[in-house]
């Protein structure tokens, strides 16, 4: 089986790779475990690394040559499958199964296709894909709608990435410690968050958010909300920390929250529910999915302060125990492990051998 991302990136060095990489090829790995699997990569490192059942292998070049390089690569080395990250390669996946009629895959990483002008040409790929990977059916929507995938049956539902983080010892306060991860940006929607946090204030200050962003496009207007509320006590801007560091302030925080507007992935969500951390998350798509078997958890419409601050409530009321925070890690490795998500591809490839 060939997994091909045709993005073209470039890497400081290997250790940088490995970690931007590190969420995808977890499961990648796994997947070997239960048939061979090759990575080709487009970066500039000129990786070629080859064991028994899972290799990488890289080309630097143009979104034309690097698909010369593919187009030779599978001539040569024949896979039973091929499995394109990004629906935006749509024309690259309908011309690897029109040529070398491959079963093949494309796995949405959160782009919208369906928006740009040359998404006419996606249902004439679609007719040479055989099936789409999306993280829940929701984000498929557009897709069927607009009639660039024609039937409703070639959607499977896998999680995009995971995650090495596990649930470790948690010392207990009598502060509830809530935290968001993400841009602060007009996507991340951190000011919903924020207006809930002014509401709640008003009957309980028993809890502490922690906001932790690499990107801080908004930063100034959020600093100067929780100024003009007086809110300091409550909420903290943390910046930039490490992926070590997330995953111990993670295992050492009470609930999540999340008011994205919109996730392709939901990676901190994957994340959160690894550490065993309680979940408040909007009604989005990729969040409906990812939390829709998990009974411990509390959603809300995305710009709804009053509903997420109601959430807020009933969680900080609740006693988030050991057993709750097992509950949480055990569903994540249900369903967004690397053994769950490997296993899930495995058997998707099973039907069109």
């Amino acid at each position: 089986m060939l997994y091909i991302n045709f993005f073209r990136c470039k890497y400081e060095n290997r250790e940088a790779f490995d970690l931007q990489q590190r969420n995808i090829i977890l499961y990648k790995k796994e997947l070997a475990k239960l048939q061979a699997v090759s990575y080709l990569i487009n970066n500039n490192l000129n990786i070629n690394d080859i064991n028994d059942c899972f290799n990488i292998k890289s080309f630097h070049s143009n979104r034309l040559f690097f698909l010369i390089h593919t187009l030779f690569y599978i001539k040569k080395t024949k896979p039973q499958h091929v499995i394109i990250h990004g629906l935006d390669y749509f024309l690259e996946a309908g011309l690897i199964g029109f040529l070398f009629k491959l079963p093949v895959f494309l796995q949405h990483h959160a782009e919208k296709t369906y928006l740009r002008k040359k998404s006419i040409l996606m249902s004439v790929a679609d007719n040479y894909i055989s099936a789409y990977f999306f993280n829940g059916k929701e984000l498929a929507k557009p897709y069927l709608e607009n009639k660039l995938i024609k039937a409703g049956l070639k959607i499977i539902e896998i999680p995009e990435a995971t995650t090495p983080f596990t649930l470790k010892e948690k010392h207990t306060t009598s502060t509830k410690r809530l935290v968001c991860i993400g841009r602060l940006n007009e996507n991340k929607n951190t000011i919903t968050i924020l207006k809930a946090i002014n509401l709640v204030k008003e009957s309980r200050q028993d809890f502490h958010l922690s906001i932790f962003y690499g990107t801080s496009e908004l930063e100034h207007e959020l600093k100067t909300y929780v100024d003009s509320n007086q809110l300091h006590s409550l909420v903290s801007f943390k910046g930039s920390i490490s992926q070590q560091e997330v995953e111990s302030v993670l295992n050492q925080s009470d609930i999540f929250v999340s008011a994205s507007l919109y996730e392709g992935s939901g990676f901190s969500l994957i994340e959160a529910m690894a550490c065993g951390v309680y979940p408040i998350v909007s009604t989005i798509s990729a969040f409906n999915y990812l939390v829709s078997d998990l009974a411990l958890k509390q959603q809300f419409e995305p710009t709804n302060e009053i509903e997420l601050a109601q959430k807020l409530n009933a969680a900080l009321d609740t006693e988030l125990n050991i057993l709750m925070r097992q509950s949480i890690h055990q569903h994540f490795k249900k369903t967004c492990s690397s053994t769950a998500i490997a296993e899930a591809i495995h058997a998707s490839l099973i039907p069109f051998k």
